[in-house]
């Protein structure tokens, strides 16, 4: 169960005086929010009044509707709000940076020479775009590591089955191998990471769940957490069509706790992208994008132009296409899917399209910004524009060429590059034998530009390895084409051998890949180009380049403080483990940027642990349990502490200073001077940290004080950067920056390490409820508690446990109350819920109505 946390500042104490005043409540914590605890927006009017009155502030709605916690509401009113400047505004100087530029407009980057393996340039434009964070789940690969790994290698994940057998023309049979592209356990899911009730869980799309799990994974990868990210974040998404839709409608005919309105939050793509900017907070432009098979590049491509519209400051982009059951045996003849259940691009055995399963999203920033910050980029998105064929074409399925020719150089125009300087081509590179020659007779056009080449453009699909993903096909594409770029390998286009003759090959500069190839141009950067279409015409096309390197600087042997958060034990359990791995598989990371990515990218958990340690191998022998005593966790984290600072009796003041630079913001100081009075009333806080710098025996009077508690900390500064671990630990801010004696940079480290479990329901026959209405008495706690676990998802409730810590939000609170009313003759508003929110309380609620009815009735 948690604990509220109670108010702490006179801001806050007003505040939690109105809501329980407003609220008729006995008690708020600083973090519930307003509207989850049985407020809504006429009670609002009251409390910006009540506010008015007692503090000389008047918000506005929109501004109390923003900072609906006791914590966000105070710091707002106190003017010390983070992350903004009122209802829309960014953080950074009320608009987000940068601007739409015209191309071309350049940015020098007098910061040292360019590392061997760079791109060569010292200036980048102020339209270049960095692509700083990669999340993946595609068949046979987990992270985009292994996905590249298996790229390189050759790998064909597509998973075929036992051939069948259709009726053919003339009365004859013709045999197909069903074969698709599949995740490994799509249905599996860490609910509790993410608040989810195991029944909303359930009723949730599983391409919703993926694509919110990598997005996690994304903007980890890049280093940042979203609640300490001072701009505004964005996000463009898109999934396909929900096949799980027609699993809950059918589960609904037996059961009717779900309902419609369950379906269509849990399965539409209208909620794709919001539920991800709610789940992870992201305050910027939040949109779902529709676009057939181009939709995820048609999302790069919007997330791309809102940073340079200044509309956000990261943006994530992606799409998700998981549809369960997997679809199997949807050959036809005359159709498009390939009868040997092989996606053979460009190749004369070319027979049609395999589908798959898959899920993938990045993480983009203006490049000026990422460079300036530290940031690991992958690659450089110069330019990209999108399009429709129009009706120039054979049909509304059809692709056309001149749509094509026309994005294409559209973004080599944005991108300020020719087509001479490009060196490979991802295509959209179906194994259609209609479609690939009409999509490289549009690359042929869209490439002669009439100047010679020294060297041939390579060519490749990525849907050989995994199939085509719908919605997800140009991720899977960008995210191949990305690390390639990175990495300097261009991996093979599978199953080709013998060029389609319907391709002209010899038209145009086109070779395609047939083994891992070394990709180093001479004279240049390694630039790509990638197209994604979809049916019904839209085209997408992008133009990446190899990263800047990264800007020289000196070496350093200096101790640092690594830091650790999750979910639950076991999570920080692995998580430790994974980073440890990582240390010891890459020696090339340096010890200070792994500890200022962990500091400073990563969202923030109960469970915490740290380490301070003078090298990799010392990292490596602490996270491994070699040397226990320093790995120091506890789960004893919460926001909001009280400071007060133990001083001796002649303190420098310096050090005060710098202390307090650091983050901690003492409300008081006591000293060898301070009497019993004073140190009862500082104990008097419940949880309060003290900060010792320099005065042992203060420390030992506190811990001998009768208002001492388990709950009380004492951190003593005499190793700096224990101290700042154990402030973390206790949950107080750390300014991480301002802790730091030298420049870090931000890195690539492993993933959270969800802790997943199936959630999936399948079409087939469910528990009818009873539709007998029982009657008050003994059966009356039975209905409820069966309510309680109907609604939440559970297979059974502790009676005095509260619907809201077990899961339950104000939604399902109106279910389940509307699913009473039908059971039982009462009438109860949705509040009565947040007033007696146990099995127990809320069946005494019950018991009285009934009670009271039937004195009514006699």
């Amino acid at each position: 169960m948690s604990i509220r946390q109670p108010p702490v500042t006179r801001t806050e104490r007003i505040l939690a005086d109105i809501w329980c005043d407003v609220l008729e409540l006995d008690e708020v914590g600083v973090l519930d929010n307003f509207f989850e605890v049985g407020g809504y927006s006429m009670l609002m009017q009251l409390v910006r009044a009540q506010i008015a009155e007692r503090t000389g502030v008047r918000p506005t709605l929109p501004e109390l509707f923003i900072h609906s916690t006791i914590r966000s509401c105070a710091a707002f009113l106190d003017g010390s709000a983070t992350g903004g400047s009122g209802p829309g505004g960014s953080a950074k100087g009320g608009t987000a940076k940068g601007g739409t530029a015209t191309a071309g407009t350049t940015i020098r980057q007098d910061k040292g020479p360019l590392a061997e393996g760079s791109s060569g340039r010292d200036t980048f434009r102020d339209t270049d775009i960095a692509v700083i964070g990669l999340a993946c789940r595609f068949p046979d690969a987990v992270d985009a590591d292994q996905f590249w790994d298996n790229l390189v290698s050759g790998v064909d994940s597509i998973s075929r089955f036992p051939p069948k057998s259709i009726p053919g023309p003339g009365g004859g049979k013709r045999e197909y191998v069903p074969a698709r592209g599949l995740l490994h356990e799509p249905e599996w899911f860490d609910a509790g990471y993410f608040g989810y009730t195991p029944r909303e869980a359930l009723l949730t799309d599983p391409q919703h769940r993926v694509l919110l799990e990598c997005a996690v994974e994304a903007i980890e990868g890049a280093g940042y957490d979203p609640d300490r990210f001072p701009g505004l974040i964005g996000i463009y998404a898109g999934c396909s069509l929900s096949s799980y839709t027609e699993t809950l409608r059918a589960r609904q005919q037996e059961d009717r706790s779900i309902t419609t309105w369950d379906i269509l939050m849990g399965t539409t793509s209208d909620y794709l992208a919001s539920r991800i900017a709610y789940k992870l907070g992201l305050r910027g432009p939040t949109a779902n994008v529709q676009a057939a098979c181009a939709t995820s590049l048609y999302a790069v491509h919007f997330a791309a132009r809102a940073l340079l519209a200044g509309e956000c400051d990261l943006a994530l982009a992606g799409g998700s296409s998981v549809r369960l059951p997997a679809e199997l045996d949807n050959y036809r003849v005359g159709g498009i899917t390939s009868p040997s259940g092989v996606c053979s691009p460009f190749d004369t055995a070319a027979d049609g399209v395999v589908g798959g399963q898959g899920c993938g999203i990045t993480v983009l920033k203006r490049l000026s910004e990422a460079v300036a910050d530290g940031d690991h980029i992958h690659a450089v998105l110069r330019g990209s524009a999108v399009n429709n064929d129009g009706r120039d074409r054979a049909g509304f399925t059809a692709p056309g060429v001149r749509g094509q020719v026309e994005v294409v150089r559209a973004a080599q125009r944005a991108a300020g590059v020719t087509p001479a300087s490009i060196t490979y081509v991802e295509a959209h590179g179906t194994g259609t034998r209609v479609g690939d020659p009409i999509e490289v007779a549009g690359l042929n056009q869209a490439f002669d530009d009439g100047k010679p080449r020294e060297e041939p453009c390579l060519l490749g699909s990525v849907k050989g390895n995994i199939g085509h993903l719908d919605a997800a096909a140009g991720i899977a594409g960008f995210i191949k084409t990305v690390l390639a770029v990175e990495r300097g390998t261009l991996p093979p286009s599978l199953h080709y051998s013998v060029p389609n003759p319907d391709i002209d090959f010899a038209a145009g500069p086109f070779v395609v890949v047939t083994g891992p190839t070394p990709w180093a141009p001479v004279g240049q950067p390694r630039r790509a180009g990638l197209t994604a279409r979809g049916l019904g015409g839209n085209n997408a096309h992008i133009v990446l380049e190899q990263p800047p390197a990264p800007l020289p600087r000196a070496g350093t042997e200096d101790h640092q403080v690594l830091v650790l958060s999750a979910h639950t034990p076991a999570a920080l359990d692995e998580l430790t483990a994974r980073i440890a791995d990582r240390l010891a598989d890459r020696p090339d990371l340096e010890l200070r940027d792994v500890a200022w990515t962990l500091q400073v990218g990563r969202r923030l958990h109960g469970y915490r642990r740290y380490a301070v340690v003078r090298d990799r191998q010392d990292a490596l022998r602490v996270l491994r349990g070699g040397a226990p005593e320093w790995l120091v966790s506890g789960d004893h984290a919460r926001d909001g502490r009280a400071v007060a600072l133990l001083v001796p009796r002649t303190v420098d003041a310096e050090l005060v200073r710098h202390w307090q630079a650091l983050g901690p913001v003492p409300d008081l100081t006591l000293g060898p001077d301070s009497d019993d009075a004073a140190i009862g009333s500082a104990l008097d806080t419940p949880g309060r940290v003290f900060l010792d710098l320099g005065d042992p025996a203060a420390a030992a009077r506190l811990r001998e004080h009768p208002r001492w508690t388990p709950e009380h900390i004492v951190v003593t500064v005499t190793d700096p950067l224990a101290a700042l671990g154990e402030l973390w630990l206790a949950g107080l801010p750390i300014d991480w920056a301002a802790a730091r004696t030298e420049p870090a940079r931000r890195v690539p480290l492993p993933g959270y390490p969800f802790q997943r479990q199936p959630y999936l329901l399948e079409a087939g026959p469910a528990v009818q409820p009873s539709s007998s209405a029982p009657e008050a008495g003994p059966n009356t706690e039975r209905t409820v508690s069966m309510l309680f676990t109907e609604m939440l998802g559970l297979p059974e409730v502790d009676p005095e446990d509260s619907f809201f810590d077990l899961g339950g939000d104000s939604l399902v609170a109106n279910e389940l109350v509307g699913r009473l009313e039908q059971l039982l003759p009462v009438r109860l508003e949705v509040r009565a819920m947040y007033d007696a929110p146990s099995v127990r309380e809320f069946t005494a609620l019950v018991e009285e109505q009934l009670r009271g009815a039937a004195v009514r009735h006699d």
